[in-house]
């Protein structure tokens, strides 16, 4: 039986916004096993966040520095394989919400001054909790290859109005794994 690795989500945004949660819920809730969240240095981002796993206010590369870790970043060189999940303790993602352009956050605030090895899930830029299905699936022994991806989302308001989401979805059975509660939340936005 492989071990199962632990998630941590490297908290990296000023806020707890409400769409930020949702991913975060999603993530969790994809991963099915141990999940901590780093970085996180306010108690009400703390509270907000403490029924979803383990919180840390030091960063991923302090509290994991004697762990054998691996960074998703989307401007990494190697693709994340089955085999990296071999002796892997610890998968981190980054807790960024994302542009329409990518803006290299990933690697500025995460992976650039990490001594762990780098990875990526393809050129298509990934929600939160997109990245983490992903990552399940490569866990599970999918190839990238094998996962079908959008490269952006209509959500259809009305007659008149939609949001366009540029950013890549998994897709299963032809529909795309949206977070959920997100469609609401926009809706109402």
């Amino acid at each position: 039986m492989k071990k199962h690795t632990t998630l941590v989500i490297e908290h990296l945004e000023q806020a707890l916004s409400e769409w930020l949660m949702l991913e975060y819920r999603h993530s969790v809730k994809i991963w099915k096993g141990e999940t901590v969240f780093t970085n996180v240095v306010d108690k009400k981002t703390a509270d907000g966040l403490k029924p979803l796993g383990k919180i840390e206010k030091q960063k991923a590369n302090t509290v994991f520095s004697e762990k054998n870790c691996i960074i998703l970043d989307p401007q990494a060189k190697k693709p994340l394989k089955p085999a990296d999940f071999a002796n892997l303790d610890v998968i981190i993602v980054g807790g960024i919400l994302g542009y329409e352009k990518p803006q290299g956050r990933t690697k500025e605030l995460l992976s650039e001054k990490s001594k762990f090895e780098l990875r990526h899930l393809g050129k298509i830029q990934l929600t939160i909790d997109s990245a983490v299905f992903v990552t399940k699936a490569v866990f599970l022994g999918l190839d990238l290859r094998d996962i079908e991806i959008t490269k952006e989302i209509e959500i259809i308001h009305d007659s008149v109005h939609s949001t366009i989401l540029p950013f890549g979805y998994p897709i299963i059975d032809d529909k795309p794994v949206i977070t959920p509660g997100l469609v609401d939340y926009l809706q109402r936005k």
